[in-house]
């Protein structure tokens, strides 16, 4: 090759490379116009101007992520969701300014802020659950909300200890992650959250142990007899709230050892009112404890009309304590009791007839006074007395 072509080349070479570079000037310079451009659009924009900046500069990264933070306490909704999409995707770089950003009070910034870390996803889980631990108690809140709104599992055990922090909305928080996460490990700190100071965690807690379904029914049981009366009280209104599934658990707890177990099945049995319950709740009535007699009597009267017939056969033929029980139930259900206890009037046993003139003059139903008139030539002097005394009494209430 002649010096005149080696020239040549070198100086087209030199050429090329300067052209490559003013390009590469005049692209970040472009670049730079773009970004500069956003950014104002971003800060000092108009409602449109802002709308179409955030939904432009995810691919513009990092340094937008700040700007897009301001975005999710803009005004306008829009604004917060364009801002919260774009930094979702954006990704890990947005994590920690996000986690940051948390501890803005404003519920409608964090709501927007927390469905960016959703969006983000994986990334964000880890610095969630050391955020969990913050100083700073709404940055905790969010953290465990944002966790329980993204469903993770791996955040249980940090969750439970969660559930004792000294800030009421972490604690709150933590009983409604739960409820999302779904994971029959929280049911027994939950059980004992039943107890929290404030009213609204506890209430929480409940709603989650509910949700939960059949994991949280045998410890439901068991907590029917806390120490705390509280505690006692919310776990039988869970049960009763989870209604048919609770049945079965329940009605096997009637044969319980602990007579506290026995009689607060038979309470939550009485409220859920289901008729399998009846014929085993009219066993208990012999319960060797008064406190489940009484109990058993009540739910009884609860369970209503479908009660009546079987009451009347213990009525009729069951054992002395078994037949005080099934007098008060019937006297406690009141007037739908007033036609069975009529027709057995003539029952062949006197003392069922004494019995019955007695309830129905308890009851008081004008219905009965012709029936209990015709008692008053009965043979037996004791049926007698009673009818005399039973429609004195429906008279008195008649009157008054």
């Amino acid at each position: 090759m002649s010096i005149t072509k080696k020239f040549l080349n070198m100086f087209k070479s030199g050429k090329d490379g300067k052209e490559e570079e003013e390009r590469e000037e005049a692209r970040l310079r472009a670049q730079k116009e773009r970004s500069d451009r956003f950014l104002k659009a971003l800060t000092d924009g108009d409602l449109d101007a802002r709308w179409s900046a955030v939904r432009s500069v995810g691919d513009l990264g990092e340094p937008f992520i700040e700007p897009l933070i301001g975005g999710l306490k803009d005004e306008y909704w829009i604004i917060r969701r364009g801002s919260a999409d774009t930094l979702g995707k954006i990704g890990e770089p947005a994590v920690e300014p996000l986690i940051r950003a948390l501890d803005e009070p404003r519920d409608d910034v964090r709501q927007e802020t927390i469905r960016a870390l959703q969006l983000i996803g994986e990334p964000a889980v880890e610095p969630l659950l050391q955020a969990t631990k913050h100083t700073y108690p709404l940055i905790r809140r969010g953290s465990v909300q944002a966790l329980g709104m993204m469903g993770e599992e791996r955040a249980v055990g940090t969750l439970i200890e969660c559930l004792k922090d000294a800030d009421t909305g972490v604690r709150y928080e933590c009983a409604m992650a739960f409820g999302r996460i779904g994971d029959p490990r929280a049911v027994s700190p939950l059980i004992d959250t039943l107890n929290d100071t404030r009213e609204h965690v506890r209430t929480a807690a409940m709603a989650t142990l509910v949700s939960l379904g059949e994991p949280a029914i045998e410890p439901l049981i068991r907590a029917l007899v806390d120490v705390n009366e509280d505690v006692c009280r919310r776990s039988s209104l869970a049960l009763v709230t989870l209604g048919e599934m609770a049945i079965e658990p329940l009605i096997r707890a009637l044969s319980d050892p602990n007579s506290g177990i026995r009689r607060g099945a038979v309470e939550a049995l009485g409220q859920i009112g289901n008729t399998r319950a009846i014929t085993p709740i009219i066993a208990m009535l012999d319960d060797p404890e008064r406190i489940v007699r009484i109990e058993v009597v009540k739910a009884l009267a609860a369970l209503g009309v479908p009660a009546i017939a079987p009451l009347m056969q213990v009525f009729r033929q069951g054992e002395t304590r078994v037949r005080t029980g099934a007098m008060e139930a019937l006297w406690m259900i009141g007037q739908p009791a007033t036609t069975p206890l009529i027709m057995v009037l003539k029952d062949d046993q006197s003392d069922v007839r004494k019995r019955a003139a007695l309830l129905l003059g308890e009851i008081g139903d004008q219905k009965a006074v012709d029936h209990l008139t015709g008692l008053l030539t009965d043979e037996n002097v004791a049926v007698r007395r009673e009818a005399f005394e039973a429609l004195e009494m429906i008279k008195k209430r008649s009157a008054a």
